[in-house]
């Protein structure tokens, strides 16, 4: 077996086994960023793998064609019966192919979504100035809107949005600092493009269990990163309070919801006796493990094969 598809190979089996041992590290470690550095970690690295081996399997041995090149001259051997193609070059066209109609998908899905929260955005912002909403602690970009049921998300972008209903305002005062503070740091980490990117990839590639379970694990672990620092401000009584009041409130698609992902999970988190703090360690392992297990995967298969 070739270096590049053993590469194929370890990318392949990260992306089905990845999932299972993220699963496990979000048990024991509880801080949410580095899980989730795991996670993005690993996104990127399936991904620039299967790159690098599809780019190997194309390259030619002595020359300096392109791979695209390379591509066409596979695919007039493939009407050749005299020159069957070899496993390498039917593996890399085929891996080609589907790249490119992944990275085709990926891109329509993200801009579907972009001009969705564009939209969205910009109705709200136009509430805005025509009603003058502002908050109670002077801050700019907070729309309070008419609504018997308690709600609260933010719109992210260039200008993001933190939407209030009227009837917060009668919330105890800790309660909605808590939930300011959720809604700032969602706004503050860009968790909304991160959001957007995943379930981009998962529309684009749906069959591997990577990219399939991204999305709901990416949203519960803004969520957790979100409630983490609203706990630094508030206390995690005011924070509790909060996530129970807001439990099950409509949100638009595009929005990051105070509680909006696994609250019953979020509200277990919080009954620790101390908040979640940061573990520079636990952040480091799990990010540079992610970033080479595909090729670290891939290798070990080869050594294996050769045995």
């Amino acid at each position: 077996m070739s270096l590049a598809l053993d590469l194929f190979t370890g990318a392949a089996a990260v992306a089905w086994w990845g999932p299972a041992a993220l699963r496990l590290c979000f048990r024991h470690v509880a801080d949410p960023l580095a899980v989730l550095l795991g996670w993005v970690g690993l996104l990127v690295a399936v991904t620039a793998t299967f790159g690098l081996a599809i780019a190997m399997l194309l390259a030619p041995g002595t020359t300096h064609e392109w791979a695209l090149h390379d591509l066409a001259r596979i695919c007039w051997h493939w009407t050749r019966p005299s020159r069957p193609p070899a496993l390498d070059e039917i593996v890399g066209a085929v891996g080609a192919l589907t790249m490119i109609a992944a990275l085709a998908e990926f891109a329509m899905t993200c801009a579907r979504r972009a001009r969705s929260a564009h939209r969205a955005r910009q109705a709200h912002a136009d509430l805005l100035t025509l009603t003058g909403g502002k908050s109670e602690f002077g801050e700019d970009g907070v729309l309070w809107i008419p609504h018997s049921t308690p709600l609260a998300y933010s719109l992210g972008g260039s200008h993001g949005v933190t939407v209030l209903a009227s009837c917060a305002r009668d919330l105890p005062a800790e309660q909605l600092a808590a939930v300011l503070s959720h809604e700032r740091a969602h706004l503050r980490e860009r968790h909304h493009i991160l959001v957007s990117a995943v379930e981009g990839l998962a529309a684009a590639v749906p069959w591997l269990p990577l990219t399939r379970e991204a999305p709901s694990a990416v949203r519960l672990l803004v969520e957790l990163r979100a409630d983490a620092a609203a706990v630094r401000e508030c206390g995690q009584a005011a924070v509790r309070n909060a996530l129970l009041t807001f439990a099950s409130a409509p949100h638009p698609p595009s929005a990051l919801s105070m509680a909006g992902a696994e609250v019953a999970i979020r509200l277990q988190r919080l009954q620790g006796h101390r908040p979640p703090g940061r573990n520079l360690a636990a952040r480091g392992v799990l990010a540079s493990v992610a970033l080479i297990a595909p090729m670290s995967v891939g290798l070990l298969a080869g050594i294996v094969s050769c045995l």
